[in-house]
């Protein structure tokens, strides 16, 4: 099976702040997004992402092996994709950092 690109496949980009896509499992979207679903901020979600030793399935801020130009670290530009397992562990993480006050 051959891997074909994103527009040949009719997947859009993320277009519009504020969302993030699901589909088999996998879920993706704007690493400012994230933050926001996970009410933290980008740079606790990556640390909740690292304790738990999370490698994100794409991240658009991480450079490929052979590249030689700076890839997008602002929040509001870089994107990454995790499974649902995976999120749900980075969300346990940020429990730990930050658990909910009980009344």
């Amino acid at each position: 099976m051959r891997s074909r690109s994103a527009r040949s496949q009719k997947v859009q980009p993320h277009t519009r702040s504020g969302e993030l896509t699901s589909q088999s499992g996998i879920i993706t979207g704007r690493l400012a997004d994230w933050a926001d679903a996970l009410e933290t901020t980008s740079s606790e979600l990556l640390d909740a992402m690292d304790r738990a030793g999370i490698e994100p399935l794409i991240d658009t801020g991480a450079s490929k092996d052979g590249e030689g130009h700076d890839r997008p670290t602002n929040p509001e530009l870089r994107c990454i994709a995790m499974t649902e397992a995976d999120v749900g562990r980075v969300s346990a993480e940020l429990l730990e950092i930050s658990p909910v006050a009980r009344e």
